[in-house]
Parts: C-alpha cells; sequence; structure tokens
C-alpha cells in the first residue's frame, strides 16, 4: 500500500492504510470461523430476486497525501523512491547553488572543497570522546548520495536544519580517509528555499547599439532550448521602450543552460 502496489484498486494510499486493521480483523474472524466449521447464512446460497451480496469490506475512504508523503512512504517501504525523486521539480534551481554532484565525490580530489545539495534520508547523533554532539548524515540527490559528517562547530549553527526531509546545501571538504568510503566533512550547511517556477522568460534588449542579426540569433538560441514559457522583449529604441512576445513557436524551457547562454548573447543585465 505505501509504495503503490495497490493504486490500480483506484483507491488512495493513506485510504487503504486507515482500513487495514478492520480488513485484516475481518479477514482473521473468517477463518477462525471456518476453521471452527461455522458459516454466515448468507454462505449458503447465491442471493434471489435481484438482491445484492453484503459487503463484508469497509468503504476506503478518499485520504489524499501531497506528493512528499507519498514519496516518504516509497522510501521507507523499498529503500528507494518509485514515483519520482523529491527533487525533481527543484532540481535545476538546485544546481545552480551547487558546484558538484553527490555521484561526484569519489572523483573529486583528497581536501578538496565543494559545494553540494541533496535531501537529508537518514541521520544518526554521535557524542564524540570529549562529550561534543556530531551528526552523520545521508544526503541524496538527482544522481547519488554520500555521507556527510557534521562535527560540533557546524553542528551548533545548523542544529535545527539537520532533520530527515530537508533539503541543504553543503559546502564540505572531500575525505577519501574516512573508512576506505568517500566522505564530505561538513564546513557550513544551509537550508535550500526554491523559488517559483518562471511562468515567462523577459529580456532586455537596446535596440539603438545592438548588432544586426541579435535578434535572429537569440531565436536560434530559443529554439535550441524548446519548452512552454513565452518570452518576451523589453526592448529600448530611440522613440521610447515597447515590449514584444514572440510567436507561440518561440516558447522556451526556462532552465539555468538558456540563462547562462542568454546572458553571454545579451548581456548579464539582459535576463529580468
Amino acid at each position: 500500500m505505501k509504495c503503490g502496489a495497490l493504486d490500480s484498486t483506484g483507491d488512495s494510499r493513506l485510504g487503504t492504510l486507515e482500513v487495514l486493521e478492520q480488513a485484516l480483523a475481518w479477514g482473521a474472524r473468517q477463518q477462525a470461523d471456518r476453521l471452527a466449521g461455522q458459516a454466515s447464512i448468507f454462505d449458503l446460497g447465491e442471493p434471489t430476486g435481484g438482491e445484492a451480496k453484503p459487503r463484508h469490506h469497509p468503504t476506503v475512504p478518499v485520504r489524499d497525501a501531497d506528493k512528499n508523503e507519498l514519496l516518504r512512504m516509497e522510501k521507507e517501504t523499498l529503500g528507494v523512491y518509485v514515483s519520482e525523486h523529491p527533487l525533481h521539480a527543484v532540481r535545476d534551481q538546485l544546481r545552480l547553488k551547487t558546484d558538484c554532484g553527490l555521484a561526484e565525490l569519489e572523483r573529486r580530489r583528497d581536501g578538496e572543497v565543494v559545494t553540494v545539495g541533496g535531501i537529508v534520508s537518514a541521520i544518526k547523533a554521535l557524542t564524540t570522546k570529549k562529550g561534543e554532539p556530531m551528526v552523520f548524515l545521508r544526503l541524496d540527490d538527482v544522481t547519488g548520495g554520500a555521507e556527510v559528517v557534521v562535527f560540533n562547530s557546524v553542528y551548533a549553527a545548523a542544529r535545527e536544519l539537520l532533520v530527515t526531509d530537508a533539503i541543504l546545501v553543503v559546502k564540505g571538504r572531500v575525505d577519501h580517509k574516512q573508512e576506505g568510503e568517500t566522505k564530505l566533512i561538513a564546513i557550513e550547511a544551509s537550508q535550500f528555499e526554491a523559488v517559483p517556477e518562471r511562468r515567462e522568460v523577459r529580456l532586455k534588449v537596446d535596440a539603438r547599439i545592438a548588432p544586426s542579426g541579435l535578434i535572429r540569433e537569440l531565436a536560434a538560441l530559443v529554439k535550441d532550448f524548446p519548452g512552454d514559457a513565452p518570452v518576451l522583449l523589453d526592448l529600448v529604441t530611440s522613440i521610447g521602450p515597447k515590449l514584444l512576445e514572440l510567436g507561440p513557436s518561440y516558447r522556451v524551457a526556462p532552465v539555468p543552460d538558456f540563462f547562462a547562454e542568454a546572458k553571454s548573447l545579451l548581456g548579464e543585465a539582459a535576463v529580468l
């Protein structure tokens, strides 16, 4: 139920979990009656006169959980996410805050300082020989995962953030010497906050100084990143500002690589 194996019934996962105890209790009573040689009067024959056979199971209520709760239950049950990775919707934004994927840590130099991001899937608190608190946490992103060691100095500053299912950005030092496994020694940790997804892309172009062919190059760039977001151009002209929208065949995916290319073509201040 928790991992979606009964989704084909059309009932919600939380709804089926809610009536699970009732269903198990009814099944146990039925089995006990059969073993004792007892039967219900309803088992003596088929109903007549078009009467419906009585229901023995409760009605499954509608109890919809949010996506994060469903994903948590999948990971708890199977050890993996089934529907999608919880970072899927924010992976592009998270990538802007980091310079290294968790799967890359093994290939980075020992002692190199990197910034990674991911979701906390497990956490274990310990006390050092000096009596200071420290934490081992498992951080996962869409590429892989790694263990992060958080010593007291960092733990004191980020204690409230270090909880299961939190999405964190962690700056740390690569350590290949920890028990033969690559780990990250945390230097600082912060909470990741996603910003609302762009519904449109707005670019500023000074038509008075723009080289010939610039709009053609921009159109080609948009075609390289097809998507659903409309592209608006704030034009600065000799007769005043104008706002233009590119046609419906020139919609774009507002991903980091597109904005990097747009800034390279139009200038840093072009992305509004």
